[in-house]
């Protein structure tokens, strides 16, 4: 499907739902006689990126469904507390929570109860400085914190480390490279090898940087990578699009966001000639986070959850989710999210645990 470039900004036309809109202005929204057209930055990349790929549209204003939880983990033992759960990670029987942006990971074995406490605030082999990503790849552990990536064995034995200085939050691995923000070139996402001297992919590059006027935040991003490595999603935090690659990093199809979620959505936080005297404002996420949950389910955090179902590249939405606690009362604002057996776990550094709910969308 081929988009049409329009301005920054949302256009209401109080006209019938005619065909003949349709095939001029790619998609609509009818709702009470009016038709909304989708707003669309004023740039050429995206322009570029929109029109390379074909669409999968997911449709915000779907009723969400309540998922309770029904299982936990992070019951503290001895002196281990959890504190404010992260990012995690599975490996075997035993899965590994971060604390955010903090200086240890904990493992928790099939009872819930936390078993081991692994580094401490350093910036020894080891030990961490503010852990901001953790993955693996089936036979190394790699986490970033501030300015490197460390690596270790499946036990946790420290194996090497290499110095990255981007600030971007999540870190993604595949069989063949690791996912990060791109240094100094005019991109945002670079592969870079796994091995030394662990550098980036220069003949494979992910989302270009924009321009924007008036907005210093859009270029933030985010980027996962399917377990098996086949499938690669990127996106830019403050705009309503996914990009999903191959493994060879031929761009497969864009996720686009609709309904009045997106209509109403104003990107940008403050204003040049506002109170902070002349300061250029900033842009608020529409996309908070992606992650693959396996080959099959893409999901994203978007002031709700969306599951989307890749299977066969035919893409649907497979739940517009929203996590709560145990008794309903309380919802779960998802920092990581982790498929681990029949459970999807849900990590928040704003909940004590880390809460586990049901998985069954066969």
């Amino acid at each position: 499907m081929n988009f049409i470039p329009i301005p920054r900004i949302f256009l209401s036309l109080r006209w019938g739902c005619a065909g003949i809109l349709f095939l001029l202005f790619s998609l609509t929204a009818c709702q009470n006689g009016e038709t909304v057209l989708t707003r669309f930055e004023d740039s050429p990349v995206i322009d570029s990126l929109l029109e390379s790929a074909p669409h999968f549209v997911v449709n915000t204003d779907i009723e969400p469904e309540r998922w309770i939880a029904t299982t936990r983990l992070g019951f503290p033992t001895d002196s281990l507390i959890l504190g404010r759960p992260g990012n995690m990670i599975s490996v075997g029987d035993s899965i590994y929570i971060s604390e955010s942006h903090g200086h240890n990971v904990f493992a928790v074995g099939d009872d819930g109860y936390l078993s081991r406490k692994i580094g401490a605030q350093g910036k020894a082999p080891g030990e961490f400085d503010h852990i901001r990503g953790i993955d693996y790849d089936g036979s190394h552990i790699f986490i970033k914190d501030f300015g490197r990536i460390q690596i270790f064995t499946k036990n946790f034995e420290y194996v090497d480390f290499f110095s990255h200085f981007g600030l971007r939050d999540q870190i993604s691995v595949s069989p063949e490279y690791i996912f990060l923000e791109c240094i100094g070139i005019d991109w945002l996402i670079c592969p870079y090898g796994k091995s030394p001297p662990y550098s980036w992919i220069e003949s494979a590059k992910l989302l270009p940087v924009l321009e924007v006027d008036g907005r210093s935040g859009e270029n933030g991003n985010l980027v996962t990578v399917s377990p098996g490595g086949n499938r690669i999603a990127v996106t830019y935090k403050g705009l309503p699009y996914i990009f999903v690659y191959y493994d060879q990093f031929r761009h497969l199809k864009t996720i686009r966001f609709e309904g009045k979620r997106v209509r109403d959505f104003e990107p940008a936080v403050g204003h040049p000639d506002g109170s902070l005297g002349g300061i250029e404002p900033g842009t608020r996420g529409f996309i908070l986070r992606i992650k693959f949950l396996n080959s099959r389910y893409l999901i994203v955090n978007s002031e709700g959850n969306y599951v989307i179902d890749l299977s066969e590249n035919d893409y649907e939405i497979a739940a517009k989710v929203i996590f709560t606690t145990f008794d309903d009362t309380e919802k779960i604002n998802a920092r990581d999210f982790l498929l681990h057996g029949d459970h999807l776990y849900v990590s928040s550094p704003w909940e004590e645990y880390v809460y586990g709910y049901e998985f069954d969308l066969e």
